[in-house]
């Protein structure tokens, strides 16, 4: 069934470029800490969310240099794989199928906010089940193009959707009021740091560069880049953060969808205006990108952990999974925004902090990055 395509796969590049890479690990992240994080952040912090950024920020980049250290290690393989090296087959397998069980949730989650994104301000009589099936029909087909294929569709759309969201925030600027920052750590300095870790858990989604090392051209740009789109993704989530200036903290707590009440505020004249359509392409687009990246991780670690020759064949059977559970992982939008705001960060913990340190720890008691490396120079 799928010969021709895994030809056409051998017989082409398989390395994305450290720009790429960038591309990626922007669109991954800032695709959905658009939708609740402002929301969420501004209800801890309120007018010092501005701190919280900088604060996950100078958390995040320690942390993916932390990835970087354990994916150089084992170059040719992904998480999926070195994991039975570190922590041998028994415990290996059990990891790796947690982190699979990691992705795959995280995914549903992201199909479950643009269920409440359409149902809630869009589309409110549409049967829910509509939207996941038809993003995961498209993911789907685009996951089993190869990776290089999924990089290539992102860099493509990236600018425009970059575009969009300067263009929304540009035009956001006027409608700003500075006084809504005041005072500066009126609370101290706890309500920023409860307010960073939001944040954290989405910035350190980069943690897909465990999955994706083997695929990146040249591995000595990697860690650079990947500092270079947090740095990037810190300065976008300083501009969302405007949205405090336009609506004050207490209002920004209550929205559900900041970025979307940003937009309806920018009327650019009086036949210009009610621009919901631009967020909801950013979106849309971003939310794809993502789901088709993870889709495509999630079924390569299946495939990978069931040593099956061809990670096409499990592409269905993983989104007839994902599809169902969208719908049944929260039972309304205010379950799904409680779950984001109080609970996610402890789940992230343990997958994105947790894990990767007591697993480079391991690694490097057992000296297994000098052993493959030794054992590549051979």
């Amino acid at each position: 069934m799928f010969r021709n395509l895994l030809s056409f796969e051998a017989t082409t590049e398989k390395k994305i470029s450290p720009k790429q890479f960038i591309y990626l690990i922007v669109s991954v992240i800032l695709s959905t800490a658009t939708i609740f994080l402002p929301s969420i952040v501004a209800s801890k912090a309120e007018q010092d969310s501005w701190i919280s950024v900088l604060i996950s920020t100078g958390f995040s980049i320690p942390v993916f240099c932390l990835y970087y250290s354990i994916s150089n290690m084992f170059k040719d393989k992904i998480i999926f794989s070195f994991l039975e090296d570190i922590l041998g087959k028994f415990l290996g397998k059990i990891i790796a199928f947690l982190y699979l069980m990691f992705f795959i949730h995280i995914t549903t989650i992201m199909l479950r906010e643009l269920l409440e994104i359409m149902r809630s301000a869009f589309m409110p009589k549409t049967p829910p089940i509509v939207f996941p099936f038809l993003l995961m029909v498209v993911a789907s087909y685009a996951a089993t193009k190869g990776f290089i294929a999924i990089v290539r569709m992102n860099e493509v759309v990236f600018p425009l959707g970059m575009a969009l969201l300067g263009f929304v925030i540009f035009f956001s600027i006027p409608y700003i009021k500075m006084e809504n920052f005041l005072p500066v750590l009126a609370n101290g300095f706890l309500p920023p740091v409860k307010g960073s870790l939001p944040l954290i858990s989405w910035m350190l989604e980069s943690i897909i560069i465990l999955a994706i090392f083997p695929h990146i051209s040249d591995d000595k740009k990697v860690l650079k880049s990947g500092i270079i789109s947090l740095l990037f993704i810190s300065f976008a989530l300083l501009l969302g953060v405007l949205a405090i200036g336009i609506f004050g903290s207490k209002t920004t707590a209550d929205f559900k969808f900041t970025a979307l009440e940003m937009t309806r505020t920018i009327r650019l004249s009086n036949y210009f205006a009610r621009l919901d359509s631009m967020i909801m392409a950013v979106w849309i687009e971003g939310i794809f990108m993502k789901i088709t990246v993870f889709t495509y991780i999630i079924v390569k670690g299946f495939s990978d952990m069931l040593n099956c020759r061809d990670y096409r064949y499990s592409v269905i059977p993983i989104a007839s999974i994902m599809v169902p559970l969208s719908v049944f992982v929260s039972s309304n939008i205010d379950e799904l925004y409680n779950f984001l705001k109080d609970t996610f960060f402890y789940e992230t913990f343990i997958f994105e902090i947790l894990l990767p340190i007591i697993i480079y720890i391991i690694a490097k008691i057992k000296k297994l990055g000098k052993n493959a490396n030794a054992q590549r120079k051979k």
